[in-house]
């Protein structure tokens, strides 16, 4: 069966889509996307992503002419007809322009594709070991809380975790703060209290991290390694994988993940 993608609101076959050379994305790292869980063949969390969908137009002077309901019935059309019940829904938004660095006008244009993927979120049975990826640090600023197409520190700390045999690796900022790892937000729990860090120290805007914020009393402080050495607990959380525990890091481990069990019982009420 062919697989169909969606370019802003043609379905296509996915063999008969490509993208031009001069594609922005492609040229300039001009764009940004959505990782979306779909769940029973719905959209888990939708409208948080795209409440995020349309503040990172905005941050990036894009200008975006998609309504919600819109978006939804366009997404639930390519489910159905990827006949997917459970998946990863990945949608890449860039600027349609001609121009070099300044493009000619902001109009924005998107691609959605989908991959059958397990239907609901699974607590993993054996907890996550992470070092840490100390070559590039990412700035403190608002372009950091966004999930744009240049995600190449993401690649490199990927990379890194598998040359040194862990499940994934922790970022640091320009202070030396430890603020996510290389796919998910960091939380950890010390005397019972939920920690993770602020937005201002970099750390990306994530869909979970929101919606885990709605749920429970997290409070946001900057993490340093010692906090994640004298910490009962840590946890990471993404829109795809939901949450996962850690069992070490580096020499530390830890022997609670109840309140990650907390969490993953609360996405799946």
């Amino acid at each position: 069966m062919s697989k169909y993608i969606l370019h802003n609101f043609d379905l296509l076959r996915e063999e008969d889509f490509s993208l031009k050379i001069n594609n922005r994305s492609f040229l300039y790292a001009d764009g940004f996307f959505e990782s979306i869980k779909v769940i029973n063949s719905i959209c888990f969390n939708l409208e948080c992503h795209f409440d995020r969908i349309e503040k990172t137009a905005n941050f990036f002077k894009m200008d975006i002419d998609l309504s919600y309901s819109e978006l939804k019935n366009i997404l639930d059309i390519l489910i159905i007809k990827n006949e997917i019940i459970g998946g990863n829904l990945r949608v890449v938004f860039f600027r349609e322009s001609e121009g070099k660095y300044f493009p000619e006008e902001n109009k924005i244009s998107f691609v959605a594709e989908i991959e059958k993927l397990d239907n609901g979120f699974f607590f993993n049975e054996n907890g996550l070991k992470l070092g840490v990826f100390k070559e590039i640090r990412k700035d403190k600023s608002k372009f950091s809380n966004y999930k744009t197409t240049n995600a190449a520190i993401y690649v490199l700390a990927s990379i890194y975790a598998k040359e040194n045999i862990w499940d994934d690796c922790l970022l640091l900022n320009s202070e030396n703060n430890i603020i996510e790892s290389s796919n998910s937000n960091l939380f950890l729990v010390k005397e019972n209290i939920i920690f993770t860090p602020p937005l201002e120290d970099g750390c990306v805007d994530g869909t979970m991290r929101n919606y885990l914020q709605s749920q429970f009393n997290v409070v946001e402080k900057s993490i340093t390694k010692k906090d994640l050495l004298v910490a009962s607990e840590v946890f990471l959380t993404n829109s795809i994988k939901g949450v996962k525990w850690i069992e070490r890091f580096e020499e530390k481990r830890y022997q609670s993940y109840k309140v990650a069990r907390l969490v993953f019982n609360k996405l799946n009420f």
